[in-house]
């Protein structure tokens, strides 16, 4: 977001993965956002720089326009061969069942609104102009409709969904590295669907996809090593449970022995820093069984080799692999 006065960045607000381009409403309360990866459109509150929804669409979005009324916007879905077309007369039109959300409703001769209610729920009207109404979302559940009265009679406006809070089961890798990666990583659970906002402790996630059951994201860098709480929200509330471990990148100081027969079945120690999160140890490419004893200390052992040499081991965790030494295997002698 940057100030047009002074060509300053004012502020930066996280969305989803492959954003592409906005559109503004044109009462300049929303800014819609096409997220080309997880086929989805964010809804910016331009008040609070903050995402208020996420709106499943087509695969594929990119090009955004919205109705000089303000009450639909059309997405380009390049990937479907489509258009969506949305209602934007209630944004954001899902939220959580305790209430306590600001919503904004477009329609027409709206200046002197009595009531807006949320099926049968009166909303508290904040603000309001002849063509929009900003309310407070009162409690409820469900979907319901949005009606406006005034005094030339009552109108629907949309429908408001009140959504389930989201739970978390599972985080799967559950550790990688302290500065973040391209490395998908699954979070499973329920109510998923539409998620806002994913965050490693105090690092934000981006959104790489979505769905009720599962939400595939990646890791930002962190400050520092160390486990913190996995949080995610929803239109229906916040979610944790769940931790996610950075790890600093593994040293290794020595494998020893470093040599062997062809046959294989040395076993090898290898000492370092960081072992903790070893995922894999290879010697020249083949992986070779291995125990992590200690955060200093990888027992493996050598694999066979087709012909005798110098080969290279590399212990491989979240960080990737960390080239750990040398391994030199001898023919086995002969009888």
């Amino acid at each position: 977001m940057v100030d047009t006065a002074t060509n300053a960045v004012i502020d930066a607000v996280g969305i989803s993965a492959q954003a592409r381009f906005p559109a503004v409403t044109p009462d300049n309360a929303h800014v819609l956002v096409a997220n080309s990866l997880p086929d989805t459109v964010s809804v910016i509150d331009t008040a609070t720089h903050t995402v208020v929804e996420n709106i499943g669409v087509g695969a594929g979005p990119t090009g955004l326009a919205v109705s000089p009324d303000g009450t639909h916007a059309y997405v380009v879905n390049s990937e479907a061969g489509t258009i969506s077309v949305l209602a934007t007369t209630v944004l954001p039109d899902q939220g959580t069942t305790a209430g306590g959300a600001t919503v904004t409703v477009t329609g027409h001769h709206l200046a002197n609104a009595t009531a807006v209610r949320f099926g049968t729920a009166q909303a508290a009207i904040t603000a309001n102009t002849d063509t929009s109404l900003t309310v407070t979302e009162p409690a409820g559940s469900g979907a319901v409709p949005v009606t406006v009265t005034t005094a030339g009679g009552t109108g629907f406006l949309g429908t408001f969904y009140y959504a389930p809070p989201p739970a978390l089961t599972g985080i799967s890798p559950a550790s990688g590295p302290v500065a973040g990666g391209d490395q998908e990583i699954v979070i499973t659970g329920r109510n998923l669907a539409g998620a806002i906002d994913v965050y490693f402790g105090t690092s934000r996630a981006v959104i790489q996809s979505a769905s009720d059951t599962q939400l595939t994201v990646r890791a930002s860098g962190a400050p520092a090593p160390g486990g913190v709480a996995v949080t995610v929200t929803t239109a229906g509330g916040s979610a944790g449970g769940l931790t996610y471990t950075y790890v600093s990148s593994s040293t290794v100081t020595d494998v020893s022995p470093n040599t062997g027969p062809t046959s294989g079945g040395t076993v090898v120690t290898i000492t370092g820093t960081g072992l903790t999160y070893t995922e894999q140890v290879t010697f020249n490419g083949t992986p070779a069984p291995f125990a992590v004893i200690s955060d200093t200390t990888v027992s493996a052992t050598s694999p066979p080799s087709g012909a005798a040499g110098t080969v290279a081991v590399v212990v491989t965790g979240p960080a990737g692999d960390m080239p750990s030494g040398s391994f030199t295997y001898v023919a086995d002698p002969e009888i």
